[in-house]
């Protein structure tokens, strides 16, 4: 299954160890769930998980893309022209497009924005052809042993 984070699945994996991720965390080492970042969401994640109220600036910027890129695919999302989806809040746009460009399955997220969208068309003939969970929502739709 391949899935794509959002930034506050990261901040959820390396900073608060949150109980919700321990699920995905199974089925990464399992190896069920091919998790796939590009740059735009990469460049989010990392900058985000260096503010002072989580890793601090302080925190090695290489070490944390490494650990980051280790746990995924990585992909070249090209822009287009023409919007393909909308979000409210337009910082949210590049998950729905890097889901939808590389045919994921899920985008895991707590983002209400994004949540929101879940049921929602894309921009003109497009559709959005992935699942938006948040972890909760995601875990009840796979099986997975501890």
């Amino acid at each position: 299954m391949r899935v794509v984070f959002d930034t506050n699945i990261w901040i959820d994996w390396f900073y608060f160890d949150d109980i919700n991720i321990t699920p995905l965390k199974v089925l990464k080492k399992q190896n069920r769930i091919e998790i796939i970042i590009d740059d735009a969401c990469l460049s989010e994640a990392v900058t985000v998980l260096r503010f002072s109220r989580f890793l601090g600036q302080n925190a090695n910027k290489s070490v944390i893309e490494h650990d980051i890129k280790a746990l995924c695919t990585f992909v070249d999302t090209r822009s287009l022209e023409d919007p393909q989806y909308w979000c409210k809040d337009p910082d949210d746009i590049k998950f729905l497009l890097l889901a939808g460009h590389h045919s994921a399955d899920q985008l895991i997220t707590k983002d209400l924005h994004l949540l929101k969208r879940k049921n929602r068309r894309a921009l003109g003939a497009h559709k959005i052809n992935f699942a938006i969970a948040n972890p909760s929502t995601f875990k009840k739709t796979v099986q997975f042993e501890t």
